[in-house]
């Protein structure tokens, strides 16, 4: 931190020397006007660094509490990750009962119509015997001839025989009837534990939420020095640039020509690693504004090794080329982490997220949703932090983006 801001103020006094040299125009070649320059550039720079020094003992006194506050951000967003995670269970659960009992109905529908049409082709049976008047004791009692009395005796025995197969078949739909109505009723039953579930469930998650904002709003007048300490690096750089472009014909002249900085560029694609998975020209994992490039000033100090990519929170994440899940879970400064394995020795890292929708272990393919882009691990704003890593040596991803 100290190294990168006293680079700035060193950079911005070297600057707005050049910028009084092309004002003065030929009074700069005055050793009197030289020396009354470099005084109060020597001025300006003690008072810098005294505003720079004042500032890193506010950030480290704000990285200590947000030290302890991670702790407590590490529960919360570990839970609300879990609790998305059951909620989408459950509602597929849900969707899959609704479906089982709406065959359940048609089945019990179609049965309710068989049974009916046997009882009707019963009850027609017995009408029509007792029309006719025929019954085993009346035969008898006819005093009919003996051939005629086993006619009719055997033309009953047959229709009885009929009577107590369609009985049996009656009794049987009548028991699979039932048991399809007993069937409704457990699945009925298991739908409305799961309803149960689901909204026990989305209550959790909405505790979860509640707690996770009481948690940040603590936090926020801790967040207010960083963000001050962002906007001011945002001016400081408007200031370098508007010295920049004043000073246009003294940088000209430090510029490489164009057929130099196009063989540069060439040399660096040419000696660029790539795998057989992960190579020049995969897309990126979210699509959004880069906030931070690789390579640039961290607000807390040091370089970032990665991109900062602007997204809203539940912004799907997708894994840039096929590979496995080395890790899924909560790390401090990172919130909810994925790390992805693509052979070849490259990985690639997906910080800040809202929730993991992988875990370690399951396989993906380019373009599979991994994750969810959020603002955990003490992150102000919802954005995904994203890493390419080749034998452990970070790589500038935009090298690689399509």
């Amino acid at each position: 931190m100290t190294r990168a801001r006293h680079g700035l103020a060193l950079c911005l006094l070297i600057l707005m020397g050049g910028w009084q040299q092309v004002g003065h125009g030929q009074s700069g070649q005055d050793p009197q006007n030289l020396s009354e320059q470099k005084a109060q550039a020597d001025e300006q720079r003690r008072a810098l660094q005294t505003q720079i020094q004042t500032l890193e003992k506010t950030l480290e006194a704000q990285q200590a509490r947000f030290k302890a506050a991670g702790d407590e951000l590490k529960t919360t967003e570990k839970a609300i990750s879990d609790a998305r995670r059951t909620l989408k269970q459950l509602t597929a659960q849900r969707v899959e009962r609704e479906a089982s009992l709406k065959a359940l109905a048609a089945q019990i529908s179609t049965q309710k119509v068989t049974l009916a049409a046997d009882q009707n082709t019963l009850a027609e049976q017995l009408r029509a015997q007792h029309r006719s008047g025929l019954s085993p004791w009346s035969a008898v009692l006819s005093g009919e001839d003996p051939q005629s009395l086993g006619r009719e005796l055997g033309y009953l025995a047959h229709v009885s025989d009929a009577r107590v197969a369609l009985l049996a078949q009656i009794n049987q739909r009548l028991a699979e009837l039932s048991a399809l109505q007993t069937a409704q009723t457990k699945e009925q039953l298991a739908l409305e534990a799961t309803v149960k579930a689901l909204e026990g469930e989305q209550k959790r998650l909405a505790e979860q939420r509640r707690q996770r904002k009481v948690l940040l709003a603590s936090l926020d007048g801790q967040l207010a020095a960083q963000r001050a300490e962002r906007d001011r690096m945002a001016n400081d750089e408007a200031q370098l640039s508007a010295l920049i472009e004043g000073l246009g014909e003294q940088i000209e002249k430090f510029k490489t020509d164009q057929s130099h900085a196009n063989a540069i560029r060439e040399d660096i694609f040419s000696s660029l690693p790539q795998g057989e998975v992960l190579k020049r020209g995969i897309a990126k994992p979210i699509e959004g504004q880069i906030r931070a490039r690789y390579g640039s000033n961290r607000p807390d100090g040091g370089a970032w090794r990665g991109v900062l990519i602007e997204a809203a929170t539940g912004t799907p994440v997708r894994a840039v080329a096929a590979g496995t899940v080395i890790y899924a879970t909560w790390l401090r400064g990172f919130g909810n982490l994925i790390i992805v394995d693509h052979s070849d020795e490259f990985v690639t890292v997906y910080a800040h997220n809202e929730a993991l929708l992988k875990g370690v272990g399951d396989s993906v393919r380019a373009g599979d949703i991994i994750a969810e882009a959020g603002n955990t691990g003490g992150q102000l704003d919802s954005a995904l932090y994203f890493e390419i890593r080749h034998r452990g040596v970070p790589m500038d991803p935009q090298l690689y983006f399509n």
